[in-house]
């Protein structure tokens, strides 16, 4: 699939903005490095690049700003006045997870001292709220039922609700699809135009926000945290703000068991960034809602156990590892099924399978995403012959509104533009895959699809050093919206006994620029090797970062992507 001498992506270098740069590093008295990222960051004046450069909870806009929140505070005040018993039901992604935490602590503060919560199990349930969930609540003497993460979408569960006389208030961020159902509220910042401050709160986001509507207070941000940076939503404005001074709160709060789970993930609290949430502890989270079970990783993050706390972080350790491997099974039986099946002009993926996880089935489309780069949609077929999917999507392809449009195959289906889900009946999967092929067609371009690499600016090796990279540091945090800035080097030399494979397929060797060495590592990327080790130069597209290793701190170059240089 892959053209090693020409590279995985296409690369967009950022328009030459030195002077602009330069004018704003000194105005800020700041470096000119820092200054050309913040530029394309569309903070390009004074005022803008220091909210940037120092976000804080003051830069979050008025929770009451956002539709039905009062109405949603005066209900929630009557529940604890008439001493009822609230639900909070919550999704069992991280996002869900973290932010039904942050939920349960804030009511409980507020005093409202009947309140359980509860989450769908993702292999027997699926995502949401269901009338089955809302008759179970009313079995357990609930009369206010509060969702996190979920709900907006949720119309026969919610009409349930109402026939058993319990009111509900929705507490969302999915795109509002069909109209909304009849909650008592709907808070939900898609319900707000479009340049609300509050426009891209994830689920937990949203949920910090009742709860400082209620309280009046900021608490819990290292939960708003971890779900913000989990979700993946833009770190840009609010989210920035909450992800900041939720990094600050977990190192000075250290909750019991976010520290058990960092402890195992290796992983500082004391030096929290959003990297490590993304890639150490979300999944460890996320590792009970894939195989089933979301609770184990809600209950972790309430504890005030630590015998608890190291038990439940264990055994979500655990979870995860059984994750990793089940994945790896599944991948080689995609990839199999792909060496038999795939024909280049194809403009999507579409597969299934009696053997596949149904929790793991989204990672597998991102990873086969990334290396066939189409729309992916896979699909987990029970005993009963209902198939449950998860879609992955390139940019410029709305996955859930091409999915929308063979929705005469589904039994339901929602999701984002760039994600989604779908449920269908195994005798109806041929027909869905045929009606998705033929709207990826009509909507993607023949020929090769390649993903576009943007490059913040080209740099010379010698520019490289420890001082940078700290510099570059003031950007964090980094995460969708605010990626870790990318640089490129052209015409770049390898020392030629220096290139390694390493174990998990990723490959090392250094370059060098005169009397200056520097490490690059190339994740995933060891069957470029051959390639790429052929040649008299490479190109290379790169974020710095420091690695410490035997107490002695040096810079590595992260590959982003590489290619034969032109001659």
């Amino acid at each position: 699939m892959v053209d090693h001498a020409r590279g995985m992506c296409d690369w967009k270098l950022a328009p030459d903005n030195r002077a602009e740069a330069l004018a704003l590093a000194k105005q800020l008295e700041i470096a000119p490095a820092i200054a050309r990222v913040l530029v394309l960051r569309g903070a390009a004046d004074p005022a803008a690049a220091s909210r940037f450069l120092n976000p804080d909870v003051t830069q979050l806009s008025d929770p009451l700003s956002l539709t039905d929140m009062q109405r949603a505070i005066d209900r929630i005040a009557s529940a604890r006045d008439k001493g009822e018993k609230v639900l909070i039901f919550g999704d069992y992604d991280v996002d869900g997870i973290s932010g039904t935490a942050l939920m349960y602590s804030g009511l409980r503060r507020y005093g409202i001292e009947k309140c359980i919560y509860g989450m769908p199990n993702r292999l027997a349930e699926g995502y949401g709220l269901s009338a089955e969930r809302v008759d179970w609540a009313a079995a357990q003497g609930v009369s206010l039922l509060i969702t996190v993460d979920n709900g907006v979408a949720a119309f026969d569960a919610i009409a349930r609700a109402k026939v058993l006389g319990i009111e509900v208030i929705v507490t969302d961020h999915h795109l509002i699809e069909r109209g909304l159902p009849d909650a008592f509220a709907v808070i939900n910042p898609k319900r707000e135009a479009e340049d609300h401050p509050a426009a891209d709160l994830c689920g937990s986001g949203v949920a910090l926000k009742l709860v400082q509507a209620l309280t009046g207070e900021l608490h819990d941000l290292d939960l708003a945290a971890l779900g913000t940076v989990a979700d993946v939503v833009p770190l840009t404005g609010e989210n920035r703000a909450i992800v900041a001074a939720g990094l600050a709160y977990a190192s000075k709060v250290k909750r019991i068991g976010l520290a058990e789970l960092a402890a195992i993930s290796k992983v500082s609290l004391d030096a929290l960034k959003s990297e490590d949430i993304a890639f150490q502890i979300a999944p460890r989270i996320n590792a009970g809602g894939r195989m089933g079970d979301g609770v184990a990783g809600l209950k972790l993050l309430l504890t005030s156990s630590f015998d608890e706390a190291r038990a439940m972080a264990e055994t979500l350790d655990a979870a995860n590892d059984e994750r990793k491997a089940i994945e790896s099974d599944m991948l080689a039986e995609a990839v199999s099924m792909l060496k038999e099946t795939f024909a280049p002009e194809q403009r999507s993926i579409v597969l299934s399978s009696r053997t596949w996880h149904g929790g793991v089935i989204g990672i597998v489309a991102s990873r086969i995403q990334a290396t066939h780069y189409r729309p992916v949609v896979l699909v987990a077929v029970d005993g009963d012959g209902v198939g449950r999917g998860s879609a992955r999507s390139i940019a410029g392809f709305n996955i859930a509104t091409a999915i929308e449009q063979c929705v005469e195959h589904l039994v339901t289906c929602g999701g984002h533009a760039m994600a989604a889900g779908l449920t269908l009946r195994e005798e109806c999967f041929a027909a869905f895959q045929k009606a998705f092929e033929t709207c990826a067609k009509a909507l993607l371009p023949e020929g090769e699809l390649r993903r576009v690499l943007d490059i913040d600016a080209q740099v010379s090796l010698t520019e490289i050093d420890t001082r940078l990279v700290r510099t570059l540091d003031k950007l964090q945090p980094f995460g969708q919206g605010n990626p870790a800035p990318v640089f490129c080097a052209f015409g770049v030399h390898v020392l030629q006994d220096s290139w390694r494979e390493l174990r998990g397929g990723h490959m090392k060797f250094v370059v060098k620029d005169g009397p200056k060495l520097l490490d690059v590592i190339g994740f995933r990327m060891a069957d470029r090797m051959p390639t790429l080790a052929r040649a008299e130069a490479i190109d290379i597209a790169f974020t710095p970062q420091l690695n410490t290793w035997r107490d002695q701190t040096t810079v590595q170059l992260v590959l982003k992507d590489a290619r034969v240089a032109a001659s």
